[in-house]
């Protein structure tokens, strides 16, 4: 048998004088509680930017623009013009080429100037905060009708005035999102690829545009 101890001699009935340590350790407990939700949170929201991005990546070739559960890039563009000023103005298909958003010239720009409107900004810089999440290599070209811009220090020819226009559309979507340089090609046609006949009104509207095609070979 053991010998009796006193209560008050035995070193393990020591009252114990560090309480604050449970204190201590229910704060750790929630700032641990407090950070993985804060994670969790976080997560989802990147879970959620990584199912928008993964929307507007290169299809390989022959893929159907279309795909379950997901928009295709067409939708999501043309979701994204329809709310705009513009979208009576704006059209955009899918071609061989990739999927391409047309503009009308007369929205963006004065007669015979290569000088973004008020208007034009404005819903370009919707319009850009789309394109930003696009990997894709992108064009922007400008067309005229088959009327001869006024001759001027500025302008000598269509070529010059399609030219200028995709270069300004180019410059305000550089400055207003994250794409890179190297992504951005533009190039101006003049009259030569018309979408409709240059003998009516209504025709030469048609051909005075400019086109964004988003590349998805």
């Amino acid at each position: 048998m053991g010998i009796p101890i006193d209560e008050e001699d035995c070193p393990v009935c020591e009252e114990f004088k560090d309480g604050w340590i449970f204190t201590y350790g229910d704060l750790v407990t929630l700032l641990l509680c407090f950070f993985i939700l804060l994670f969790s949170m976080c997560k989802y929201e990147i879970e959620k930017f990584k199912s928008v991005a993964e929307s507007f990546k290169p299809l390989p070739a022959g893929t159907p623009f279309m795909e379950e559960g997901n928009d295709s890039v067409v939708e999501q563009i043309s979701k994204n013009v329809e709310n705009t000023e513009l979208g009576d103005s704006t059209n955009v298909t899918a071609e061989s080429r990739g999927v391409v958003v047309s503009f009308s010239a007369q929205a963006f720009f004065e007669p015979e100037s290569s000088e973004l409107t008020a208007d034009a900004r404005k819903e370009l810089q919707r319009f850009a905060q789309l394109l930003f999440l696009l990997p894709n290599p992108i064009q922007i070209e400008g067309h005229t009708d088959n009327v001869p811009v006024a001759f001027s220090d500025t302008f000598k020819s269509n070529w010059d005035l399609s030219a200028a226009r995709a270069a300004a559309v180019a410059d305000f979507l550089l400055t207003a999102t994250n794409l890179e340089g190297g992504n951005v090609q533009i190039a101006g046609f003049a009259d030569t690829r018309p979408l409709g006949t240059n003998d009516s009104p209504s025709g030469r509207s048609r051909n005075r545009r400019i086109e964004v095609i988003v590349d998805d070979n």
